[in-house]
């Protein structure tokens, strides 16, 4: 049987062994993260009392789409009408969802370049766009819909930090694991800067989540490099069921 090395916050990882067959495999969990709601800005503030005048808005992950619904039950007595509300996939659109708002995100792969393929994101000029995230990540949807002629926003509204001392559990948990399963290229390069002989060199498989994050791996001359479907537990049982085959 597998056992599988799988960096997920707490709060989500009932849920990925809930769909992962535990005849199959064993899914050892490591949480990752430091998660830290920012203090709201005044230029925050007014984003969200002006937020009806989006044409569209994304949230780019389940602590995004929080504050953003934390903030219109603040600052609207009723959702504004009009706007697509769009995210990377069903865990952040069930968030949105539960404020009452109708979320829309593709139906696989659930990245930045699936949300950029939707049919709500082929902009007209001067589209006005909201893109609420963590500091640091990607920019590929704010640069994607400013090319395709939106006037596209970030607005920043909490920290993620990576928890050394999880960096140094992962070590230790990965002697006894298999694959090391990564979604996450800031996770990957801070592996990297405190351990990287040590997963330069390691045995196991690394399942990556796209061919982004191959790409990566490969660049940081990582091995024994496979790729996922998505960044999904659906996308992991499948590669679960691969190597069965």
């Amino acid at each position: 049987m597998l056992n599988i090395l799988v960096p997920k916050a707490k709060n989500e990882q009932a849920r990925w062994l809930s769909l992962v067959d535990a005849s199959c495999a064993q899914l050892s969990f490591v949480d990752p993260w430091q998660m830290t709601v920012m203090p709201e800005t005044p230029e925050q503030k007014s984003i969200w009392l002006n937020i009806d005048q989006y044409k569209g808005v994304i949230s780019v992950s389940p602590s995004a789409a929080r504050v953003l619904t934390d903030a219109l039950d603040r600052y609207w007595p009723m959702p504004p009408v009009g706007i697509h509300w769009l995210c990377n996939g069903p865990r952040t659109a069930s968030v949105l969802e539960s404020a009452g708002l109708k979320a829309g995100y593709p139906q696989s792969g659930y990245t930045a370049e699936d949300v950029l393929r939707m049919p709500e994101t082929q902009v007209a000029f001067d589209d006005k766009w909201l893109i609420v995230k963590g500091e640091g990540g990607r920019v590929t949807l704010r640069d994607t819909l400013a090319v395709r002629g939106a006037l596209a926003t970030e607005v920043v509204v909490y920290q993620r930090e990576v928890d050394r001392a999880a960096i140094a559990r992962m070590v230790q948990a990965a002697e006894h694991c298999d694959v090391l399963w990564l979604s996450s290229e800031f996770l990957g390069e801070q592996l990297l800067t405190d351990h990287a002989e040590f997963w330069r060199s390691w045995p196991g498989q690394i399942w990556v989540s796209s061919p982004r994050m191959q790409r990566w791996a490969y660049a940081q001359r990582l091995n024994r490099i496979s790729t996922a479907p998505g960044a999904t537990p659906e996308a992991l049982a499948t590669m679960i069921n691969q190597t069965r085959t």
